[in-house]
């Protein structure tokens, strides 16, 4: 299947849509969507979703040993984000002085306990940190493991979790169904739903239904294009639109995640197959360069937004504004313009580079293998 540029787009906003939600929990304004943030953790959920769809797309189209998919997993996700890491742990003294001294947002108390934790435990949240496997530490002997450091960095634990994962999740999703399976499986189930309530919420287990999602939204889609019968006649719209009244029936923002997704795919779908001019447009639209240049640096956006936000509220205090309305244009123009460049320079100076060099690596066994085969064919 060939790469979805419109997930791309996707991902930018997503990123866009989290640090908007930040900086609105950043100010005192009494509003239900900025003491909701926007709910701006829904933009995770779907970056989550998006996340299963991505891994099940590079697994199915280039398998290759364990060791190497986790190589060029790792030089795709760590890079960038111990350099934002570090950046962190060196400001996070400072970091606690401009929390105490912000204003009185939704996320104020929350964010001056996760600062005071940090620092009280600095030693073992670094070490937890730098695994990227802070998401297994149970809150109750580590406090703040979720959020020490680099708060929004909470997913980035989760998403190394699945990486580590993924390829036998994704495996025992393709076997086929029997009895003795399902035996199998029920003892780790059973094992993860014991010991998810005493981890925080960056464990995988957590999580499982939003990744799968995404897994099987690969395989429909896949399949699909590859004119399965069944999923070929299946109507689109017409699913939608169920979907879309189930979601609206619950009476719950919990359900914006999967309205959001259960949209995207019947689009990207219908743009492909050539089912009208709405559809094309809304997918030239995500494919415009904009979107896609923002799509392409959403990792770097998402991670670096923070502390371009606490660099906005250290200087909030000189400019002497009293008006909330106009400490938040303010917080929000200064966090959107220097997160944008922030994260192109990170984007083109640390995770392309990376990335570039994890793709290599891979081509390099590749044709390593290839020209192993081709010699063993001439020997025969």
């Amino acid at each position: 299947m060939k790469y979805v540029r419109e997930f791309e787009a996707l991902r930018g906003m997503l990123a866009i849509w989290v640090l908007v939600g930040h900086v609105a929990s950043a100010v005192a304004i009494q509003g239900r969507l900025f003491q909701e943030r926007f709910y701006n953790e829904y933009a995770v959920d779907v970056f989550i979703i998006l996340s299963g769809f991505a891994i099940t797309a590079l697994i199915d189209k280039r398998p290759e040993p364990y060791r190497l998919y986790i190589a060029r997993r790792a030089l795709r996700i760590f890079p960038a984000y111990l350099f934002y890491l570090v950046i962190s742990a060196a400001v996070a003294t400072t970091a606690l002085h401009i929390w105490t001294d912000s204003p009185d947002g939704s996320m104020k108390a929350a964010r001056i306990g996760i600062a005071a934790d940090t620092l009280a435990y600095w030693p073992w949240h670094l070490l937890a940190h730098l695994t990227g496997l802070h998401g297994l530490v149970p809150p109750g002997r580590l406090p703040s493991t979720d959020y020490a450091f680099l708060g929004q960095a909470w997913s980035i634990s989760l998403e190394w979790q699945f990486y580590l994962v993924a390829p036998l999740l994704i495996g025992l999703a393709l076997r086929p169904v029997s009895w003795r399976r399902i035996a199998v499986l029920i003892l780790p189930v059973l094992a993860v739903a014991a010991v998810s309530p005493k981890l925080p919420q960056s464990f995988l287990g957590k999580w499982l239904v939003d990744f799968g999602i995404g897994i099987g939204s690969f395989y429909f889609m896949k399949y699909r294009a590859l004119g399965d019968p069944f999923l070929k006649a299946l109507p689109l719209p017409q699913l939608w639109l169920i979907g879309i009244i189930l979601c609206i029936l619950q009476r719950s923002v919990v359900y914006l995640p999967l309205a959001i997704w259960l949209t995207a795919i019947p689009v990207i779908v219908s743009a492909r197959e050539g089912r009208g001019d709405i559809y094309a447009r809304l997918s030239a639209i995500a494919c415009s360069r904009p979107l896609q240049w923002l799509g392409g640096m959403a990792y770097s956006l998402y991670l670096s937004h923070m502390l371009v936000l606490l660099f906005a509220l250290g200087t909030l205090p000189s400019l002497g504004l009293s008006s909330p309305w106009a400490q938040a244009a303010y917080l929000l123009a200064v966090t959107l313009v220097g997160t944008l460049v922030v994260s192109r320079l990170s984007y083109l100076y640390i995770e392309k580079p990376f990335h570039e060099f994890g793709r290599n690596l891979g081509r390099g066994v590749a044709v390593a293998a290839e020209s192993a085969d081709v010699a063993e064919r001439k020997a025969v």
